[in-house]
């Protein structure tokens, strides 16, 4: 496993964050969360996030701290490697309606982690440091348990774990877009594209039988109406010289508003991807600035 935290650099805005994702088509459950630590702004934000049904419900946390702290934890809400998120509490549905919840799903990985720093160049890195200095993604199977008022769920999902680095500024690309659709234990997909000061970026991996291929280029169709994503289409081209489409139709979407040196809105939907033949579930990310 990659290091888990990191000595801060002396950028306002550096940050180091963990976030994992998982869904449960049987159960209709699923969710995302993230642990973000800034030392120099003395911040610690935590979130999560659930797909419950047709509903979505949502915690977040605040707290602060003088540096990365050895527990990745904000709030009720904790990661323990490697890897067991936990959490217990409450949290807000829609119509301000308020459900108990606990959270205890474990995380096995299917392949060793991979560092996007594969695709780029030094000059991409270099641009690119102002939203991650490093950026690691792994695929998992995620068991457990998630109840939700009196109503128990016996989890068992494909998921995906990410932990990244460095100065994060969510106002400075003027695009990003990341998915993860892992449609099986022998294959996965995983990219994201970014401009950046007129350099577009593309990085991510296919994963097959526990083997990361980097991706050399994603090509990137979406249909959007009123800010919202609804469906999305990838062409993909790994460095072997293999295409793939990845296809998606959104089925739902958490926002999350991002303030700094402007106003951006996070949407993070949960969609159902096709690949060839092959069918799952997992999340299109899209950055959407809104001044």
């Amino acid at each position: 496993m990659e290091h888990l935290q990191h000595p801060p650099g002396p950028e306002i805005e550096w940050n180091e964050s963990y976030y994992f994702n998982f869904y449960d088509p049987r159960n209709r459950v699923g969710g995302f969360t993230r642990i973000g630590f800034k030392p120099n702004k003395r911040e610690a934000v935590g979130y999560m996030f659930l797909f419950y049904k047709d509903e979505i419900l949502k915690v977040i946390f605040r707290e602060e701290v003088e540096t990365v702290p050895e527990r990745i934890e904000v709030g009720s809400l904790r990661y323990l490697p490697e890897w067991t998120l936990t959490f217990s509490g409450n949290m807000a549905g829609e119509k301000s309606t308020i459900r108990k919840v606990s959270v205890e799903l474990g995380y096995s990985p299917l392949h060793t982690e991979f560092s996007y720093l594969e695709c780029v160049t030094p000059q991409q890195h270099e641009i690119g440091r102002v939203v991650c200095e490093d950026h690691y993604e792994q695929m998992g199977l995620v068991t457990g348990h998630i109840t939700v008022d009196s109503h128990s769920h016996d989890i068992s999902a494909l998921g995906e774990r990410d932990h990244s680095w460095g100065e994060r500024d969510w106002n400075a690309p003027d695009l990003w877009i990341y998915a993860t659709a892992p449609f099986s234990p022998e294959f996965g997909i995983n990219i994201a594209q970014m401009l950046l000061k007129r350099e577009e970026i593309s990085t991510g991996f296919i994963m097959k039988n526990g083997e990361n291929t980097p991706v050399r280029d994603v090509r990137t169709e979406t249909i959007t109406e009123k800010g919202r994503q609804k469906r999305v289409t990838y062409c993909i081209r790994d460095v072997k010289g293999r295409d793939f489409t990845l296809t998606g139709d959104v089925l739902n979407t958490a926002q999350i508003p991002y303030r700094g040196t402007g106003i951006s809105v996070l949407n993070e939907n949960l969609t159902a991807f096709t690949c060839g033949t092959e069918k799952g579930y997992g999340i299109a990310e899209y950055l959407m600035k809104m001044g």
